[in-house]
């Protein structure tokens, strides 16, 4: 409604002329008050916009849509310690063990690095 309204606003004779339209078609709409069966309702919007319902209307649904990072959950800690328990040891050739790290990566180098580091920021 605004928007017919800001399409007329340079002329005032105009925006006069589209307030008496509309207010003709509230009153011809609510004239008998609330219009209670849809013929009725029908035969009025019919009226209104001057021409007939199409008898058959055809809706598509929407197209299914696959957003991103659906579907995904976190694993439990159950879960993620039989993942863990399934993967294969390996022989870290840093400290020799046998276990879930190599050497990229291994806790005591990383410990004795750290000890390194401490030791030089000392001094």
């Amino acid at each position: 409604m605004l928007g017919l309204y800001q399409a007329v606003s340079v002329d005032i004779d105009q925006i006069h002329e589209l307030t008496l339209i509309v207010r003709e078609a509230r009153q011809q709409i609510f004239a008998d008050g609330v219009v209670t069966s849809t013929a009725q309702k029908k035969k009025i919007m019919e009226e209104f916009y001057g021409a007939e319902a199409p008898q058959e209307v055809e809706v598509q649904p929407p197209e299914v849509v696959s957003t991103k990072g659906s579907g995904s959950r976190l694993p439990s800690r159950v879960e993620k310690a039989l993942k863990l328990k399934n993967k294969p040891m390996r022989q870290c050739k840093k400290c020799q063990e046998w276990g879930h790290h190599d050497s990229r990566n291994c806790d005591k180098f990383k410990e004795k690095e750290m000890m390194r580091s401490r030791r030089n920021a000392d001094v």
